[in-house]
């Protein structure tokens, strides 16, 4: 009987081998045309990273707008005045409630796959994620608290739109209408590009540069007091945009360093390296566009 037990085992095993397995896929957010949100850097430890995050920005924006569950208030008086229902109802009830308070929480704040390495992107239902990113880094630089462990830098992000130099003009130009058409003002541009290589600086610098100078005559480069700082961040195929007001005084928007009023070294190593670069980047970039202005008013 041994053998054919053995033999029985063996065609069952091929018949599993054959079979088709069926199970659900974890749906992962990607980064699409038209979000905004807040671009995070972090320090080789991305899921601390995005808990903090969470934190962080829910704690902030229940200060600036109110509790995000303020809706269902209205919910749950009604359904307190109803009454007459069972234990069971209840406990029902308080599930579909948590649930509910869970998928609001997420609509809110989510994280989103950007597919490149200690680099994450919140994408968030908020009108305006300037105005929060402001009022986190004027919080921490009054109190002097990060609140963050993992968090390196916070950068609110207005528009996504494809690496490619049409889509971001288009998108450059519906932003720059609202910092640059009305006020002249002076401004700067920081470009930082990550598993990218077909983006170039110096032609994205002179696009940028030329459509900012179209919006108003009046409008000036100053990269090392620039009350107005242009952010472009390319990561793999797609392009974040954002204008945000005194980036240089709040540090870049560097938690840590903000935080950091005694001037001690900071753990950032992994920041460090990309500042350094920056700086440099910040050179070349401050030569092109002042290059790029002497040849327009010329």
């Amino acid at each position: 009987m041994e053998p054919a037990i053995k033999k029985s085992k063996m065609v069952n095993n091929k018949f599993k081998h054959g079979k088709k397995k069926y199970f659900q896929q974890s749906k992962k957010q990607v980064l699409q045309p038209g979000q905004r949100g807040f671009l995070v850097t972090c320090n080789m430890n991305e899921k601390a990273c995005v808990r903090e995050c969470y934190n962080l920005l829910n704690h902030y924006a229940d200060e600036l707008y109110g509790p995000e569950m303020q809706p269902d208030e209205s919910k749950q008086a009604a359904s307190t005045e109803a009454g007459g229902e069972s234990d069971s109802d209840d406990l029902d009830a308080a599930v579909a409630k948590c649930r509910e308070m869970i998928a609001q929480r997420k609509q809110r704040f989510q994280n989103v796959d950007t597919g490149t390495t200690n680099c994450l992107f919140i994408r968030t239902q908020l009108d305006d994620p300037v105005a929060l990113g402001k009022h986190i880094v004027n919080d921490i630089k009054a109190t002097g608290k990060a609140m963050s462990r993992f968090v390196l830098r916070l950068v609110p992000i207005e528009s996504v739109c494809r690496a490619n130099m049409p889509d971001i003009i288009n998108a450059a130009g519906a932003l720059f209408d609202k910092h640059f058409l009305k006020e002249a003002t002076t401004y700067g541009i920081i470009f930082n590009h990550r598993y990218n290589q077909q983006i170039k600086r110096d032609t994205i610098i002179k696009e940028l540069a030329d459509l900012v100078n179209s919006k108003n005559v009046g409008n000036k480069v100053d990269l090392h007091n620039a009350k107005k700082s242009i952010i472009v961040e390319v990561l793999r195929g797609w392009c974040l945009l954002s204008v945000v007001d005194n980036y240089l005084e709040f540090k870049k928007y560097n938690l840590a360093e903000l935080a950091n009023v005694n001037g001690q070294k900071t753990n950032d190593v992994g920041d460090s390296k990309a500042t350094e670069t920056a700086e440099q980047e910040t050179e070349s970039t401050t030569k092109s566009i002042e290059n790029t202005v002497a040849a327009v008013e010329n």
